[in-house]
């Protein structure tokens, strides 16, 4: 426990695995015990640690209980209110789909009216539907950045609020593609319509942003602080942003007593009666962190972005690709999150994102035509930041194109696609490039003389073998 910033929680469990306690109730891994002697046990160890003792099934008063917590988890879930400033937070180690049913299911009505931004979750989109509400969806907007991407219309919802104040209210904080919302002035005027209306935020992605002071003036909580007629619950996907485990939710509410009373009853409808206590101890620490060490790693990831757009923009040797989610504010109520940076391939994303992996070991998941988005999260370093710009690098050098001299054979099946003396149509090689085999091109005999197939591309999910052990 570091003196400054303490974590009850995890002290607690670190705590309990130093003992050797006999359990007899459910295993989990039991320290080790089940697995000692087996020839498994060093792969459970390479997964998991070498102690085996974090995975346990205590319940309160032992340790403590997820639906009444009074001892470590309690103290741990109110320090993290007081750091993101809410008014109660609970901890789910069941994701924040788990959490964004629990904050519906506290804050709308069954029945009731919702005005809501179609681009949140789907969790969201499947708990409004369970609710029985009536839900009026804000339209979307282009994202204006030159690939077919979609905004909130944050513009049009806040007209719709205006017209027909709703009861309740869903908004996103961000946008998949880079874009952040600021969630203060769109509550604001929320406030103005109904000051008594409930909203929900789904910030999965900027738990870490309340952590930095440019981008903790964005967040919902921060909002929420000069509107207090407004009751509001946010939702963070702990692990997107946080040093948390997968799975990790904060559900943070700014609201009176009587509707948190009621968000504990739905946690217990609905989180599973076996939570992980890993995962919830990793949201105390992930706090714990954030607040010792976020503030400064924020900053880092912000300024390794800013460098990787200027190399895109002015190195020579990357000006195949360009940076279209830059310039101006992207759209009312809106701002280009400073730590994700959208480039424009020239080629389909989703083969971008693989020759990414498959050739240089970078993974980046969102692709949006021939756009990939590389988000600089805070366990980006200057070494990662490198690694993916040597690996544009790379790909930006020309790759080899078939003549039509040559024979360009898919394996499987190994017929060949093109015969010595054909055309290939370049859409045709971008299909074959995606069809799911290796593609080989081999001079014919009567060009030149032969020589081992060069691959030239290679499948999803296909392993790089030796190109002469297939010839």
């Amino acid at each position: 426990m570091h003196a400054n910033h303490p974590t009850p929680l995890a002290d607690a469990l670190c705590a309990l695995g130093r003992r050797d306690v006999a359990s007899f109730h459910a295993l989990p891994l039991s320290g080790g015990r089940s697995v000692h002697g087996s020839a498994l046990r060093g792969r459970f160890e390479e997964l998991y640690g070498a102690h085996l003792a974090a995975d346990v099934s205590y319940s309160a008063p032992v340790l403590d209980s997820l639906f009444a917590p009074r001892g470590p988890l309690r103290a741990a879930q109110r320090l993290a209110a007081e750091a993101f400033g809410a008014d109660a937070t609970l901890f789910v180690s069941a994701g924040s789909c788990v959490s964004n049913a629990v904050a519906v299911r506290t804050l709308v009505e069954p029945g009731s009216r919702v005005l809501a931004d179609r681009t949140c979750h789907q969790s969201i989109h499947f708990a409004l539907d369970a609710a029985g509400a009536t839900v009026d969806y804000a339209p979307v907007r282009p994202c204006g950045c030159g690939c077919p991407a979609v905004l909130a219309d944050l513009a049009a919802l806040l007209d719709m609020a205006r017209a027909e104040p709703y009861p309740a209210v869903v908004l996103s904080a961000a946008s998949y593609d880079g874009v952040l919302y600021d969630l203060p002035a769109l509550l604001r005027e929320l406030a103005a319509t109904n000051p008594s209306a409930r909203v929900i935020v789904d910030e999965a992605w900027g738990a870490i942003n309340a952590f930095h002071p440019e981008l903790a003036a964005m967040t919902a909580l921060r909002g929420a602080r000069d509107h207090r007629g407004l009751t509001v619950a946010v939702t963070h996907s702990a692990h997107k942003s946080m040093s948390a485990l997968r799975q990790g939710s904060y559900l943070h509410f700014a609201a009176a007593p009587e509707t948190l009373s009621r968000a504990r009853a739905e946690l217990f409808r609905l989180h599973t009666t076996s939570p992980s206590f890993p995962i919830l101890a990793s949201l105390d620490l992930a706090r714990a962190h954030a607040q010792r060490d976020g503030a400064g790693l924020v900053a880092r990831s912000i300024r390794l972005a800013a460098a990787f757009r200027e190399a895109i923009s002015t190195d020579p040797s990357l000006a195949v690709y360009r940076l279209p989610g830059t310039g101006a504010s992207p759209a009312p109520y809106a701002r280009h999150d400073p730590a994700k940076v959208l480039v424009d391939a020239g080629m389909p994303g989703e083969e971008f994102r693989r020759l990414l992996f498959e050739e240089h070991d970078v993974y980046a998941a969102r692709h949006i035509g021939t756009a990939v988005l590389f988000s600089f999260h805070i366990g980006v370093d200057e070494v990662m930041a490198a690694r993916l710009l040597a690996a544009l690098r790379a790909l930006a050098l020309p790759r080899p194109v078939p003549e039509p001299g040559s024979f360009v054979i898919p394996y499987p099946p190994g017929i060949p696609a093109v015969l010595p003396g054909e055309d290939l149509d370049p859409a045709v090689l971008a299909a074959l490039r995606t069809s799911g085999c290796e593609l080989f091109v081999l001079p014919g005999h009567g060009r030149r003389q032969p020589r081992a197939p060069k691959l030239i591309g290679l499948a999803p999910g296909l392993t790089r073998g030796d190109s002469h052990d297939r010839a």
